[in-house]
């Protein structure tokens, strides 16, 4: 009876649970599919959900992180007087 809420992906050729969807990137069934994400290399989903917001961390750290730093220390105007 739990088999009747899966369904059958046709390029993979099995059984895929309700949640998941077939990723034609890596051309596998991925549960709880989100997304294929091209910076990461991989499929989003159920799995790795986890890195892939410790990911997304990261690197808007290292951009908060280098927009500090060149704001902070970045070229400052100089006012001339002419005299």
């Amino acid at each position: 009876r739990r088999l009747r809420r899966w369904g059958y992906c046709d390029f993979c050729s099995l059984y895929q649970p309700p949640n998941a969807a077939h990723c034609p990137d890596c051309n596998v069934c991925i549960e709880g599919y989100d997304h294929h994400c091209p910076w990461m290399g991989t499929c989003i989903g159920e799995g790795n959900m986890t890195a892939f917001m410790s990911f997304n961390f990261s690197w808007l750290s290292y951009l908060l992180y280098a927009f500090i730093w060149v704001s902070a220390l970045g070229p400052k105007s100089t006012q001339s007087t002419i005299n």
